[in-house]
């Protein structure tokens, strides 16, 4: 479904953040990024939505080369960022940031994955945005990135990030949701290993801006190991 090759780039031509990154996504595949901060996997999420300069390589996405279409266009083929912290537009009600793209013919049937969400159209125009829990808010920004274009490929930035833990297994319940009734292929980037590895089929370890590690284990001493002690 999705093919990187020797993806290099940063956001100064001085210093690349990225460093001839290789990486193949079949449809179905359910893959975990992690590293350490600054190790490139936010950067790597937004290379491939071309929000990031990058020099060189080359992005497959269904055998169509999307190496320099603006992001817009990208997303229109069908991959999806959910951004970190869950961007949501806060001036807006809960139904106006889910009906700014959304044709509703759909909604019952994607909104289901979201607890939060099983709500009249009435009450969610009662209730802004900038009210939101970290938890609702998220799930706010999750059903965006689904209803504005389904896509065949979801991409996560630390969808956990500044949860609490009940939040944060509310997330992840929603996601095993989506997985199992949208079809989705996922790429999740996250900062807590344990996580990854519980929902992902494959972890894939950065460093410096390259692939130094990808495997089916789901030992969390071993990938541990690897990335603080190497």
């Amino acid at each position: 479904m999705l093919r990187i090759e020797n993806l290099t780039g940063g956001y100064v031509k001085s210093q690349n953040v990225l460093n001839g990154i290789d990486l193949e996504i079949n449809e179905g595949d359910c893959i975990g990024i992690v590293g350490l901060n600054g190790c490139g996997k936010t950067s790597l999420t937004r290379a491939i939505m071309n929000l990031l300069p990058y020099r060189e390589g080359k992005i497959e996405f269904l055998g169509q080369d999307i190496t320099r279409l603006a992001a817009d266009k990208i997303a229109k083929r069908g991959i999806s960022l959910f951004l970190q912290g869950g961007v949501v537009f806060d001036e807006l009600s809960v139904l106006e940031n889910l009906t700014l793209y959304e044709n509703w013919k759909k909604e019952d049937e994607i909104l289901k994955n979201f607890p939060f969400l099983q709500k009249t159209k009435k009450e969610l125009s009662k209730i802004r945005a900038d009210k939101l829990s970290g938890g609702e808010r998220h799930q706010v920004a999750l059903a965006m990135c689904l209803l504005k274009q389904k896509p065949r490929l979801l991409i996560l930035d630390e969808p956990s990030s500044g949860l609490s833990p009940t939040a944060t297994n509310q997330m992840y319940e929603t996601l095993e949701m989506l997985r199992k009734n949208e079809n989705l292929t996922i790429i999740l980037v996250e900062q807590n290993i344990a996580r990854a590895i519980e929902f992902c089929d494959t972890v894939i370890m950065l460093r410096s801006g390259s692939v130094v590690y990808s495997s089916k284990n789901k030992d969390i001493k071993e990938i541990e190991n690897v990335m603080f002690n190497n």
